[in-house]
């Protein structure tokens, strides 16, 4: 019923994850010609910097056809070979409900129990689910990842420590310059990510910060905040002049700093080192870059080794996390079992009564009409017990669905072919 095929920073490295980003507008694209080609019930899209993922639902069990389906949906979207398929991960079922519930943990995170996750799988969710993209699946399964996502946080200590790309990214500044808090440092972009690094910046005492974002007055309200100073995107030459570090975050779909005007910038700065963390996905800074001398680029996979010490000190905690994960996982499967009983139910249930009506029918042109209304009543009562004995051990036997065996067993008995499984 669940399928997901996606990529991300544990399969590919960030110049295949960028062909595979998506915004907000081509997610609703994607999705809608998704749904229009394959019989699914619904579809997510969850795109990060370190993930693209798809979530899909369907009223049959999730099959290779179906995987297949989607990849080569993702692959033609994005203009990809058949080639690049092979770096997805496909999960079907409970390993894909796993999969989500862990990533809304923060456990499959390039930062180990990272905040920001959680609130871009409610993106995700919300972008389908106002188009009215998904089904009831999908939306029970998003709102337990919530779930979980939350209860993780608040009974573990998951996200202590480096709990944010941001606090990742002037880590591994600080790690580079021991005098980090005297340096000119330039964020490009505004968003989230962008306020978590001033945010770090600040508390370590940095008071040369400078922000340059698309929206001048988003750039100034951030700055205030932080006591840094703002600039238009007109300004970025004149930032680069002066700065030493820069660090970008921008939803550019192509690179804002390319390597013909920056090894201008570097001229004029007269042999200054200029190092650039480029947390963006797709990528702000030209790979190019890296040629030119004393520019010294580094991207968002170069922060898993800074961020590798902090995960092992938590190990603890993340045995914690994974046993919330697989008691949640329980409880959903737990409910969608029981769709695999409603329709058989309700399909037994019209059975019976049809079954009753027709002998009752039979009858009441044969006995007076008070004897047949006492043998309508007591049929009515035994059709009800019955039913009640029929449900009660249907539900013990297949553990409430999940022994799918005894649900087509009942299907077969009674000829409930309205309520066989597809």
């Amino acid at each position: 019923m669940i399928g997901l095929v996606g990529v991300n920073h544990e399969k590919a490295p960030v110049e295949i994850r960028e062909r595979f980003a998506f915004d907000e507008a081509q997610i609703e694209l994607f999705v809608s010609e998704l749904l229009r080609l394959e019989p699914f019930g619904g579809a997510v899209v969850l795109s990060t910097c370190n993930r693209t993922e798809v979530y899909v639902s369907s009223p049959k069990p999730c099959g290779r056809r179906d995987i297949g389906a989607v990849q080569r949906s993702l692959c033609e979207f994005k203009g990809a070979g058949q080639e690049a398929a092979q770096l997805f991960y496909t999960l079907q079922e409970r390993r894909a409900v796993r999969h989500l519930f862990r990533v809304a943990s923060g456990l499959s995170s390039m930062v180990l129990g990272e905040n920001q996750i959680l609130g871009q799988v409610k993106s995700a969710y919300r972008i389908s689910a106002s188009r009215k993209q998904t089904d009831a699946v999908l939306n029970r399964l998003f709102h337990k990842a919530f779930e979980v996502g939350k209860s993780v946080r608040s009974e573990t200590g998951i996200n202590e420590g480096a709990s944010s790309v941001g606090y990742a990214a002037v880590e591994l500044a600080s790690r580079i310059f021991e005098n980090l808090a005297e340096l000119p440092v330039l964020l490009v972009g505004a968003g989230e990510t962008g306020e978590l690094v001033l945010e770090c910046l600040a508390a370590r005492g940095n008071r040369h910060l400078h922000v340059v974002n698309r929206t001048l007055e988003r750039a100034r309200a951030l700055a205030a905040r932080h006591g840094a100073e703002a600039a238009g995107f007109d300004r970025l030459g004149e930032q680069l002049l002066h700065c030493d570090v820069v660090v970008t975050s921008t939803a550019s779909p192509e690179p804002l700093l390319r390597r013909d005007a920056l090894k201008g910038i570097m001229q004029r700065r007269r042999g200054r080192s200029l190092f650039l963390i480029d947390l963006s996905v797709p990528r702000d800074v030209e790979e190019s870059v890296r040629e030119i001398e004393e520019v010294f680029l580094y991207d968002v996979d170069d922060l898993q080794l800074v961020l590798a010490h902090n995960a092992e000190k938590r190990k603890g905690e993340v045995r914690k996390a994974e046993r919330i994960v697989e008691r949640h996982t329980r409880e959903f499967f737990d409910w969608l079992s029981t769709l695999e009983l409603a329709p058989t139910i309700a399909h037994l249930k019209e059975r019976l009564a049809s079954i009753s009506e027709e002998e009752l029918r039979a009858l009441k042109r044969r006995l007076p009409e008070e004897t047949f209304q006492k043998v309508e009543d007591f049929g009515q009562f035994l059709q009800g017990k019955y039913l009640g004995l029929i449900v009660k051990n249907l539900k013990s036997l297949s553990r409430n669905g999940r022994r799918v065996e005894y649900v087509d067993l009942v299907n077969e008995l009674f000829e409930l072919r309205g309520g066989e499984r597809e």
